[in-house]
């Protein structure tokens, strides 16, 4: 475990609190990463955050096994986990709450090529207007995500996605798929109503079909604000983005999500 710490790059003193716990309770961390690693992340469920975080990092371990056999290259597992790293800094560097999402990286079917995480998928989400996208349900895709942290450059996103497709086709090549997909705020195709047409988020929306989009705005309230507020003027208004989106709302403007997909043969 201590070697997976210092590869991921955690906060002094929550390494320190981690290393602690691992000692101390090491019997029941290897015991809980066990039944993690056999897919029951359920049993953290009524853990606290730092008990996750150890079990989540020990599991990492027995995932780094299955790159090695695999013979993907490290940089893609640590780029992969540092995912952790990431969801500790948004959680006041208390833990890991969100287990249930670092559960797909260890499960070995996210990872991160560059500038965004690719997802094996296979669709069985029944929110979907199936009738609007150019494949069925259950259907094998490409999950896209984007990681925070980094600006959305458009050349970095291109690269990405090429090198994701590379990166299937060499080493899950019995993973056949005709579709990436994506389903966010970035995009909601109302946000060119208050954008900066060039901006790197419209930029970003362009390398999609953008099927259809849905007036749910509790991603883009939560990425641009951080917290939804009754009254819109007490949005903070401290980044250009903000103050577009504020003003866009005061006016009686809507944030949304957008459902896109990339036809893999077009890369």
């Amino acid at each position: 475990m201590l070697e997976m710490l210092d590869k991921i790059c955690l906060d002094n003193q929550l390494k320190i609190r981690v290393i602690s716990i691992a000692e101390n309770c090491s019997g029941s961390i290897i015991n809980l990463a066990e039944r993690c690693n056999n897919g029951d992340f359920n049993c953290l469920s009524d853990k606290d955050d730092l008990t996750r975080l150890a079990v989540m990092i020990e599991c990492a371990s027995s995932t780094y096994s299955k790159y090695k056999a695999f013979g993907i290259d490290d940089k893609v597992f640590y780029d992969t986990i540092d995912d952790i790293r990431i969801w500790c800094e948004n959680n006041g560097n208390k833990g890991l709450k969100e287990y249930g999402w670092i559960k797909n990286h260890i499960a070995f079917n996210l990872f991160r090529l560059g500038r965004l995480q690719f997802q094996l998928y296979k669709c069985e989400n029944p929110t979907l207007d199936y009738s609007k996208l150019p494949f069925e349900y259950g259907e094998r895709l490409i999950y896209i995500h984007i990681p925070q942290g980094e600006k959305l450059i458009l050349s970095d996103c291109i690269h990405s996605i090429k090198t994701a497709k590379e990166f299937f086709g060499k080493y899950f090549p019995e993973y056949s798929f005709n579709y990436f997909f994506c389903e966010s705020w970035l995009l909601y195709e109302g946000n060119i109503d208050f954008m900066d047409p060039h901006s790197n988020i419209i930029r970003f929306a362009s390398l999609f079909d953008i099927a259809y989009s849905c007036n749910d705005d509790s991603q883009a309230i939560e990425r641009i604000f951080g917290r939804r507020r009754i009254n819109k003027h007490n949005y903070s208004e401290d980044t250009s983005l903000q103050k577009r989106a504020k003003a866009y709302l005061i006016n009686g403007g809507r944030l949304g999500m957008g459902i896109g997909v990339i036809d893999a043969n077009d890369f």
